[in-house]
């Protein structure tokens, strides 16, 4: 029936868009180093946004790390937990809409084998409007169980997102890093210093503090 699409697949897409080229800058802009646009006669009271200077020779100096979400996709225990209760409640939404067919089924191959040869145009109409009515009542169950899926994906992913981006800034806050990028297998940033990889610390961070968590709810 419905889509029983791997939360994991669908939080690699979500997430990678969310956290390529995750920024942290650690050291704001020198406000007496901006320079004012001229102020317009005619609009006095209109006040003009400042203009940073960029010094192209500050990202030499910056410090980068990245991660594979390949590896936060398959060793994180947060997905996984997520991934099985996606799981198990589109099993359960799909079991109930089997059996919702199989009796649909049965009173359909009851009213089909009816013998409408006296019977009135009535007696007929009422046959078919319940046929009619059938349909629209599995139509109906299966938009209901594609509704309920959707909305527990966006929960899901919300939570995992919040996450991952929760500890990314804690992480952070001792690392010191100016950028943290996410890469993904064959996607478009290409690693050529393989010693700034923190998927294992990231990995080891993350599981733990989803370990104290669960710990702390039992």
């Amino acid at each position: 029936m419905s889509k029983n699409t791997s939360i994991l697949l669908i939080v690699w897409n979500v997430l990678l868009s969310a956290l390529v080229a995750w920024g942290l800058l650690r050291k704001p802009a020198d406000p007496s180093t901006a320079e004012a646009l001229p102020v317009d006669p005619a609009a006095e009271q209109v006040v003009p946004a400042p203009i940073v200077p960029r010094d192209p020779g500050a990202l030499k100096e910056a410090r980068i790390a990245f991660f594979y979400m390949d590896s936060i996709q398959k060793k994180y225990e947060l997905i996984a937990e997520k991934d099985r209760r996606f799981r198990s409640e589109g099993q359960r939404l799909e079991s109930s809409l089997k059996n919702e067919m199989a009796k649909a089924q049965a009173r359909y191959e009851e009213l089909m084998k009816k013998d409408h040869t006296y019977s009135t145009k009535a007696e007929v109409a009422k046959d078919e409007q319940e046929l009619q009515g059938l349909m629209a009542r599995i139509q109906g169950q299966q938009a209901d169980s594609e509704e309920q899926l959707g909305r527990l994906e966006a929960a899901l992913l919300t939570e995992i997102t919040a996450e991952l981006k929760s500890y990314l800034e804690t992480y952070n806050a001792e690392a010191g890093y100016d950028y943290i990028f996410s890469v993904q297998n064959g996607g478009q940033v290409w690693v050529g210093n393989k010693g700034l990889d923190i998927s294992d610390d990231l990995v080891t961070g993350l599981n733990a503090k989803y370990r104290a968590s669960k710990g702390t709810k039992k």
